[in-house]
């Protein structure tokens, strides 16, 4: 089992004179950050507003064995239409050419995304999966992957795709993050940092250490 990582989203501006040369240009962006990462999730806010062209540039942009990761929310259901998500996500996985792997469609504390609207984002999907977000009260059919925060890890079951959020850049904890997602032998995993600043360079540690570990 490979655990791909990455963080959330690549476009962050406190990046810049770190991770990017300040001289870089903003659509040269997502080229050096697949260089250095397998995997990206694209926040919902950018999700809103996603076009196929933009989508052609981002596989442009990306090797084939690089994966994205959408994010969808409630606001995304009020956007659209339910008779026509199944046709929409299935626009969007043609346009990744295989490099979508997974939607997660995540709830808010206002709104929870109810089964049968995720069940119209899969049913457009071939290959990516629907993963659902465990703070959901709804965690829907085992056939549905998961999202969570790496504190939820342990409470994670089996499932078809684990995508564990951490904020938290400490090795100890990294390296415990990956042992948890190892032995509990998800069919496929993604370990995503979330910290503003940091994200970048907690995704970095882990890289190195997985490597050390066999590549988990």
């Amino acid at each position: 089992m490979t655990i791909q990582i990455g963080t959330y989203g690549w476009l962050n501006p406190r990046w810049n004179g770190s991770f990017y040369d300040p001289d870089l240009p903003e659509e040269w962006k997502l080229s050096w950050y697949s260089n250095h990462f397998r995997t990206v999730v694209v926040p919902s806010e950018e999700v809103l507003n996603l076009s196929v062209d933009t989508i052609d540039q981002w596989v442009e942009d990306t090797d084939p064995d690089f994966r994205f990761i959408l994010e969808i929310d409630p606001k995304f259901f009020l956007q659209n239409r339910s008779n026509e998500l199944s046709c929409k996500f299935r626009m969007f996985e043609n346009h990744f050419e295989g490099q979508l792997d997974a939607v997660i469609c995540k709830s808010t504390r206002a709104k929870l995304i109810k089964h049968d609207e995720y069940e119209n984002v899969q049913n457009g999907l071939s290959r990516a999966i629907v993963c659902v977000d465990t703070s959901g009260r709804d965690h829907g059919s085992k056939k549905y992957g998961r999202s969570g925060i790496d504190d939820q890890l342990p409470e994670m079951k089996p499932n078809p795709f684990a995508i564990v959020y951490s904020s938290r850049g400490q090795l100890l904890l990294i390296r415990e993050n990956l042992e948890n997602m190892k032995r509990l032998n998800f069919e496929k995993c993604a370990l995503i940092f979330n910290h503003q600043d940091s994200a970048y360079h907690h995704a970095s540690q882990a890289r190195i250490l997985a490597d050390l570990m066999g590549g988990v």
